[in-house]
């Protein structure tokens, strides 16, 4: 049971499920494991050694595919009619998602009816950028303009930034 053995510890969190249930989650420890294991995991946690399961974790894999493989619609370039969006393009966050999403969706549309693709480049704002990185650097920049960002540090024109 070791994951990190080039660690001499790990954190675990026991996070109340809620106000009303004595139901705790173990979170910091690994839930792709058998059974077995995800209990024999948490009794080796000091303290809960006597701890009883009600629900063992689980884990689900992702493939993904390298996005450098699209062009700026999001439509495979092997395989037309094909477009990608999401966790599939190596993206996690709910905008990535959902600006790709809208994107491959108009895209899918406007093939159906004979249409040229949109096609955003990165002076059309956030999707834009993502977009562009995506397929270019087969990444998606997180320091570049993001939504979370703070103002002071965005360059991509979202936000005006204020003078101090």
């Amino acid at each position: 049971m070791v994951k990190f053995p080039d660690k001499q510890s790990h954190q675990v969190f026991l996070e109340p499920e809620g106000l009303d249930t004595h139901e705790v989650y173990v979170n910091g420890m690994s839930t792709s494991m058998p059974v077995d294991v995800q209990e024999a995991m948490v009794r080796s946690v000091p303290g809960l050694e006597a701890a009883e399961m009600i629900r063992p974790g689980y884990a689900i894999e992702y493939d993904a595919v390298d996005a450098r493989q699209l062009h700026r619609s999001l439509e495979v370039k092997a395989l037309a009619g094909l477009f990608l969006a999401g966790q599939i393009n190596g993206t996690s966050g709910y905008e990535e998602a959902a600006g790709q999403g809208l994107l491959a969706g108009i895209n899918v549309a406007q093939r159906i009816h004979g249409k040229p693709p949109v096609m955003l480049s990165r002076t059309d704002g956030y999707v834009g950028i993502m977009i562009d990185d995506l397929v270019t650097k087969g990444a998606m920049s997180r320091t570049a303009c993001s939504p979370r960002a703070p103002s002071s540090g965005c360059t991509c024109g979202l936000t005006t930034p204020t003078s101090a």
